[in-house]
């Protein structure tokens, strides 16, 4: 075996793959890394890419005009290439997803891709604890990675692919069932807003011509021809992939970081939202706008009616509860928006407290008094009021009453 064989064999997948001119290194290739990009609402956001490989994602991203952006790779090459991609628009630092030495808090959005399968529990565990000390409160946590299914996929199929999957690509791979990918995310404080799942296509033909495009498929192909060696491992894994296609998928996942603002207590206090000398999300917020519909347009847009949702908040808001804060219960985590519901017993109050988004409130039932500063509001129904992020209020129920958040994420 000669030297440029024993490299071939001994590369991992994603890198002899790159040898050979293969562009897209994604498992559900250009598709999914967009569909992320888009739920994630990078434009104006402060974007942190961790392990951004060969730049191609970080170009997507730039086009998506985010304030800022930062890769984080460790290896060289990759920190070369990705420079070259966002030069003069972004930055790329060498260091690990573990360890990416930013500040905290600097991120609005973080994105990721095919890099948590790689790694074992302690390595998935250090990632995501790292994100969360990099992200703000409410900040998008955005990832397209390998996954098995079924979610009851028996142990020892999933033991007998990630062994299969480990001897082709040679990196030790641990893919996660959807619901397992799920459960990671939210042991880590992440709330799930969407989830897609696709096929797991990164050396499918049809997969291949979508993501390279004819001649990128024929400059694969010709220099895998041009390297037997290399040509052997690339079938290798293709027969891998294939005799447990039924059970790989690419899954996308996009995430928001909790903050307490989103369960609040019998106090109220908002404990995780920035304080002093830290900022807040720079990410925009998108302006309303409303676009009327001609003929031609009606006819070609998809109006899906599960669309809408509906919440009758005095039914819908909990119980009252004793104790000297109000029942507090979520209805709805949606794009943009987080629908909470309060019922106040009659001298319950939501102390002095900050939310890390933009809020509006409104008094369903009874009366509250909103209190901002030295100025004081009374909410009845019909009435609903505007506060930025950040400013610090209270809420006094004067008789039992139902009111309204709508935290404008």
């Amino acid at each position: 075996m000669t030297a440029r064989d024993r490299d071939f064999d001994q590369l991992q997948g994603h890198w002899l793959l790159a040898r050979l001119g293969k562009k897209v290194l994604r498992p559900g290739g250009r598709k999914m890394t967009e569909w992320i990009l888009d739920q994630s609402r990078l434009t104006d956001a402060r974007v942190v890419e961790l392990a951004p490989g060969l730049g191609v994602t970080a170009a997507e991203i730039l086009k998506r005009r985010p304030s800022g952006y930062v890769g984080v790779d460790e290896d060289e090459a990759a920190v070369q290439t990705t420079a070259k991609v966002v030069s003069g628009q972004g930055r790329v630092v060498k260091g690990k997803a573990q360890s990416t030495g930013l500040d905290d808090d600097s991120a609005d959005a973080v994105i990721g891709e095919a890099m948590l399968t790689m790694q074992g529990v302690k390595g998935k565990n250090a990632i995501l604890d790292e994100v969360r000390r990099i992200l703000v409160p409410g900040g998008r946590y955005a990832i397209h990675e390998l996954a098995l299914t079924p979610d009851d996929l028996p142990t020892s199929t999933k033991d007998e692919i990630r062994v299969a999957m480990s001897k082709a690509i040679r990196v030790n791979a641990r893919p996660l069932t959807p619901a397992e990918w799920r459960q990671l995310l939210e042991d880590h404080g992440f709330e799930v807003e969407q989830v897609r799942i696709g096929e797991m296509g990164l050396l499918k033909p049809s997969q291949m011509l979508e993501d390279e495009g004819p001649a990128g498929v024929a400059r694969i192909v010709g220099n895998a021809i041009r390297q037997p060696a290399a040509r052997r491992r690339v079938l290798g894994m293709r027969s891998t992939f294939a005799k447990h296609d039924d059970s790989l998928a690419s899954i996308g996942i996009v995430a928001r970081l909790r903050d307490t603002a989103d369960a609040f207590d019998a106090t109220g206090a908002d404990s995780n939202a920035p304080g002093p000398g830290r900022e807040a999300s720079s990410a925009a917020r998108r302006e309303p706008e409303i676009e009327f519909l001609d003929a031609d347009q009606k006819a070609e847009l998809t109006a899906e009616p599960e669309a809408l949702s509906l919440h009758d908040i005095a039914t819908a808001a909990p119980a009252a509860e004793g104790g000297d804060g109000p029942a507090v219960k979520r209805l709805q985590t949606a794009d943009g928006v987080n629908i909470i519901a309060m019922r106040f017993r009659s001298g319950q109050t939501l102390p002095d407290h900050r939310a890390a988004h933009p809020i509006m409130v409104q008094c369903i039932e009874g009366q509250v008094r909103f209190t901002v500063g030295d100025r004081t509001e009374v909410l009845t129904p019909g009435t609903v009021a505007y506060l930025p992020a950040m400013v610090p209020h209270r809420v006094d129920a004067d008789e039992d009453s139902v009111f309204l958040l709508s935290m404008l994420t």
